[in-house]
């Protein structure tokens, strides 16, 4: 995925050098600057609501979208069993090489390389439940998270609601309604070094919205912890 290997490269570079700049853009014209060293956090600069959920981690640990491997890390040296995945190669590298024991090259959107039943917990951070971009697709990783995960597995995620007082969103919900598309779908792209990654598709899930569509795929959400959902908030998901 050329938009994730632009990621991996600028978080390579910052990791490298501490000097980096990566931008967001939104299809309405709409552009942030990542911080990158957010993504090289240890425990004590989690947010709230991660530390919060991560209390619920047992078993055998699967990490998606695990990035550079600070959650990973951190449950490693909390003597769990974790294995780590992301879709850019370049990305997992970056992981091995701060220490995460094992982590591959995966696609949390399609058919994961996994026996049925083979985790208790999977960690979805960093807005990652919505990873997968669309209504249908979400429910489809529910689903195959279903299948590899034990009788009492659990899901471990953040998003947030999407804003109506923001004034950089408030007219992109109704935009999104217009097209058709889910109220919290953006679709993004990123900039780094003068390239700009294929357009790929992010989806923030309201509460109301998750706890129907995890329930429709045999999920029950037990856990809620926030100070703010339009900042994001962090949840755990039981297996019915």
């Amino acid at each position: 995925m050329e938009g994730m290997d632009l990621f991996a490269d600028a978080l390579w570079k910052f990791y490298k050098t501490g000097h980096a700049t990566l931008h967001l853009e939104r299809d309405d014209g709409y552009r942030d600057t990542e911080d990158l060293a957010w993504y090289l956090t240890t425990y004590p600069s989690f947010p709230n609501i991660e530390k919060k959920a991560l209390k619920y981690a047992r078993g055998r640990v699967l990490d998606i979208g695990c990035g550079a491997g600070r959650h990973a890390l951190y449950l490693q040296r909390k003597g769990l069993r974790v294995t780590g995945v992301d879709a850019s190669a370049r990305m997992v590298e970056l992981a091995q090489m701060r220490g995460v024991e094992d982590v591959r090259v995966a696609d949390a959107c399609g058919k994961l390389p996994f026996r049925d039943g083979e985790f208790d917990t999977v960690v979805l951070f960093g807005n990652n439940l919505g990873i997968c971009g669309t209504l249908m697709k979400f429910r489809r990783m529910l689903r195959e998270l279903h299948r590899i995960t034990a009788p009492r597995g659990r899901i471990l995620g953040t998003t947030r609601m999407p804003s109506a007082t923001n004034a950089k969103d408030r007219a992109y919900i109704p935009r999104n309604i217009s097209q058709g598309r889910a109220v919290g779908q953006l679709r993004l792209r990123l900039v780094f070094s003068h390239k700009r990654g294929e357009w790929f598709d992010l989806l923030l899930l309201p509460p109301t919205d998750l706890m129907r569509l995890a329930f429709k795929e045999r999920w029950e959400l037990t856990q809620v912890f926030t100070q703010n959902f339009e900042l994001g908030y962090s949840v755990v998901m039981e297996k019915v």
